[in-house]
């Protein structure tokens, strides 16, 4: 058993069902965490919007396979994507969240705030929210959240960083390649003050076939950085943006293009499976 996490994001806005992506309940059993993606804030009444995340199947379905995947012993967070953390009353949000947590039977949340703010006032009550939240979730509730090359201001990210209990990379649209991404995760690690509470992220989002093959690490990659090491110390583990997306085949229709086929163009759960092996 790897002694490093794996956290596999599943979203709600892909379909699901037979030649379509999986269903949560079909997460393997020894991946670490799985972050929900994604709830949405309501700046007007300081609380959880939930239209992306049940675009596709009811909250009490996605309800019901929360306990599955939790039985397995794999955590379980709502992933929060918005920038609304600027605006929103700390108090009040950190226990309408507290609320959503105890609902949905997860284990935590997911902070996907991005882009984030470089107005020091705004850096300044987005910490007040995340300190809110850790209040309110109490001690041994999961936080976490990804960054990325946005996340250039070291004492924001230090700050924000000592409030969480992980952090995952996201250095993947568009892939810069392995030195880049090895690079970034160096320099979070210093900002943050160590490595072990951070995992490096890759994507399996566009395959090689989309109009954007970029947005996409390709499978040797994920191999290499699944076994790298940081220079000083070790890695939390990896993340994989997204188990919807780990298909052979998944065909796309823009609004306005032509369908086209996004998959990885490798049997289906792959990219899942590989760093489930070669986790350290």
């Amino acid at each position: 058993m790897s002694t490093e996490k794996s956290i596999i994001y599943w979203i709600g806005q892909e379909p699901t069902g037979p030649g379509q992506s999986p269903t949560l309940d079909q997460m393997p059993a020894a991946v670490s965490i799985v972050p929900l993606a994604f709830c949405g804030i309501d700046v007007a009444t300081n609380s959880l919007t939930y239209g992306l995340l049940t675009e596709q199947n009811s909250a009490a379905t996605i309800q019901g396979w929360i306990k599955t995947v939790r039985a397995n012993g794999t955590k379980v967070v709502l992933s929060i994507l918005s920038t609304a953390y600027e605006e929103v009353d700390p108090q009040q949000f950190a226990q309408n969240v507290k609320r959503a947590v105890a609902e949905w039977g997860v284990d935590g949340i997911d902070l996907d705030y991005e882009p984030p703010t470089y107005d020091p006032k705004k850096q300044q009550h987005v910490l007040a929210v995340v300190k809110a939240l850790r209040l309110a979730l109490g001690a041994d509730a999961l936080l976490m959240a990804p960054i990325y090359s946005a996340w250039s201001d070291k004492s924001f990210l230090q700050d924000y960083a000592a409030q969480l209990d992980l952090l995952t990379t996201m250095d993947y649209t568009p892939y810069s390649g392995l030195a880049y991404t090895e690079q970034q995760f160096e320099k979070y690690a210093h900002a943050i003050g160590s490595s072990e509470k951070l995992a490096v992220g890759v994507s399996c989002m566009s395959g090689p076939k989309s109009p954007h093959p970029n947005n996409f690490t390709p499978l040797a990659d994920v191999i290499t950085l699944t076994q790298w090491e940081p220079a000083n110390g070790t890695k939390a583990g990896v993340m994989l943006y997204t188990f919807s997306y780990d298909l052979k085949v998944r065909m796309v229709t823009p609004k306005n293009g032509n369908p086209y086929d996004a998959g990885t163009g490798q049997p289906d759960e792959t990219w899942t499976n590989t760093i489930l092996k070669n986790l350290p």
